[in-house]
Order: C-alpha cells, then sequence, then structure tokens
C-alpha cells in the first residue's frame, strides 16, 4: 500500500494547514444508471476578479454516503465557474456522508457575484465498490482478516 500524505485547510481556504498521514490504495468502483443534481448557490456576496480563484460561501450542499460528486461542465454563471467545492477540515471518506458549504469560484470577467445566485450545478452519481478489486486491495484484506 503506498504511504500518502493528505494536506488540507483546518478552518478555512487560505487559513490553517494540517497533514494526515496515511495509507491507501486504488480500488474500481461502478457508479448506477442514477443521480441526482444539487445546485451550488451563493450565501454571501463577494467581488470577483477576471482570472482569479475566489472562494464563496454557498448554501450548504449534501453529497450522500457512498456518491461520487463531478462537476457538470455547463457554464450557469455569467462571471465564471465552479471550479471545486470546500468544506475545512479533515478529508471524509466516499463511504461518508460529506457537506460543502464553499465553492472556489474561476471568474472569467470582473464583477459582483450576489447572495441567492446560482454559481453552478453538480453532478452526483451513486457508486458501489467493483467486485473485482486489484491485487493490493485483495492483498491487504487478506491481511487484515488473517491476522490474529
Amino acid at each position: 500500500m503506498p504511504k500518502i500524505e493528505c494536506v488540507y485547510w483546518r478552518d478555512r481556504v487560505g487559513g490553517e494547514i494540517e497533514r494526515l498521514k496515511t495509507e491507501a490504495f486504488r480500488y474500481g468502483f461502478a457508479v448506477g444508471p442514477y443521480g441526482e443534481w444539487q445546485m451550488a448557490i451563493a450565501a454571501e456576496e463577494k467581488e470577483v476578479r477576471r482570472n482569479t480563484l475566489t472562494p464563496i460561501k454557498i448554501e450548504e450542499v449534501d453529497i450522500p454516503e457512498k456518491a461520487v460528486a463531478l462537476p457538470c461542465i455547463i457554464q450557469r454563471h455569467a462571471l465564471g465557474v465552479v471550479a471545486a467545492l470546500h468544506a475545512p477540515g479533515k478529508p471524509k471518506k466516499v463511504e461518508e456522508r460529506r457537506t460543502f458549504n464553499e465553492a472556489i469560484f474561476h471568474a472569467i470577467a470582473d464583477g459582483t457575484v450576489h447572495e441567492g445566485e446560482l454559481l453552478g450545478v453538480i453532478n452526483i452519481f451513486y457508486a458501489s465498490i467493483e467486485r473485482r478489486l486489484v491485487r493490493g486491495a485483495i492483498e491487504r484484506w487478506l491481511q487484515e482478516r488473517y491476522r490474529y
């Protein structure tokens, strides 16, 4: 298993950085035929500048457990696009419910984003672990299963 280090903001974008050392392994997943759309709606008024990334508070977006969130690539706001969603604190697993309250907005023009405006849409797809796990995952499972 590769050892990785997750680097994340503890409190806010641009705030205190924390690091989490852990082991990780690759595994496959299957995406179901059904999904849903969530909206990233501005929860504050914010000035944005062309060609800059700006964190903007949004109304909470809940991503259910065992779901994968992907951005909808269709531009929904005249001033830019949502590059990413953010929630401060330790990263959560896909198997856990996640709540995001901030969008990283990539402005393509100067202007002001107002509270209540739609910034973008998030595609949410339900996923499950694939039956055929990669060799590393199987080895890890066997090690944990038979270590006692």
